[in-house]
């Protein structure tokens, strides 16, 4: 007993861990864009120590609670259930045909968390609730968030939101050159939603009102956040620059992370089926052309020095 008082005594002399509030954590939200590494960004931020990642890339949250835009009304994001479905439906698929107890591995009990978040979404209705979804799962990581293209064309109200639910938020905004972009959305509607249809077809739909050109204006995105005054507080990452070492390591400085080596060589969700032919992306090129007009001088496209101006 003689030899136990003094650890126990060094053990009660301790100071209690405090767990650091999420107001004073920094809250990092991806805006998108669809089709320009978005996935990949998710993966990378997910595997970092420091930083916690929602066990659901695409939260679809502030599109929920924002629903109407009055600039794009409905025009892309519509919320509901098809896309909660989808993503349950894989989840539950992947435990395959004689799935194992849910609580016997790691990888099952990630998976069993994952359906868990997912039915939890479909209940946010607030921005209380939107971070009560963050504090259940959290440890002790310096950094949390999540990346969801619904949110590039919010109403300027929705960012400002956002930019209140913590101390320190930030904002990353992935563009991609707009014809490669728009012909990376033909081909997953087309395996995904047009199927009868082919690509010339789905070319000729590409107009300003359409999902697929609006995907590729980034002027909106960028403009209402620089009309908020949020410049400081966003990070424009340009995908034809994105797969390397320096851009992450730059990223990471940026938001204050410590630098985490990348799988470089590793594409999520790449573009499947028939590519376009030169003919084809030279008429999508053709009908994106004011986005590129609007975006030749903005600043925060200056690093693209590969896309087709």
């Amino acid at each position: 007993m003689k030899r136990l008082r003094p650890a126990l005594k060094s053990l009660l002399g301790k100071k209690p861990i405090v767990p650091v509030p999420l107001s004073d954590r920094q809250l990092v939200i991806g805006l998108g864009a669809m089709k320009s590494g978005t996935t990949w960004l998710s993966d990378y931020l997910g595997s970092h120590p420091e930083f916690f990642h929602s066990p659901i890339k695409e939260m679809n949250s502030f599109a929920a609670i924002f629903p109407d835009n009055p600039r794009y009304p409905n025009y892309i994001y519509r919320p509901g259930e098809s896309y909660r479905l989808w993503r349950m439906e894989k989840i539950v698929l992947s435990f395959g045909a004689n799935p194992s107890r849910v609580d016997r591995t790691d990888a099952e009990r990630e998976r069993f968390d994952r359906l868990r978040a997912l039915a939890q979404l479909g209940r946010i209705t607030s921005a209380e609730q939107y971070l009560a979804y963050f504090e259940e799962r959290i440890g002790d990581q310096s950094h949390f968030g999540e990346i969801s293209p619904s949110y590039s064309h919010l109403p300027a109200e929705a960012y400002a939101c956002m930019a209140g639910l913590s101390k320190d938020v930030r904002f990353l905004f992935l563009m991609r050159d707009p014809t490669d972009r728009a012909a990376s959305h033909l081909r997953h509607a087309r395996r995904r939603v047009d199927k009868d249809e082919d690509l010339a077809a789905l070319v000729e739909r590409v107009t300003p009102d359409s999902a697929f050109f609006i995907r590729s204006d980034y002027r909106y995105t960028l403009n209402t956040l620089r009309s908020l005054g949020f410049e400081s507080r966003v990070k424009c990452l340009i995908y034809e620059n994105l797969f390397s070492q320096d851009t992450v390591d730059e990223l990471c400085d940026w938001l204050g992370l410590q630098r985490s080596p990348a799988t470089l060589d590793k594409r999520l969700n790449p573009g499947v089926g028939d590519s376009l032919d030169d003919a084809q992306l030279h008429l999508l090129r053709e009908r994106l052309a004011p986005i590129y007009d609007g975006l030749r001088h903005d600043p925060l496209t200056q690093e693209a020095v590969s896309w087709r101006w």
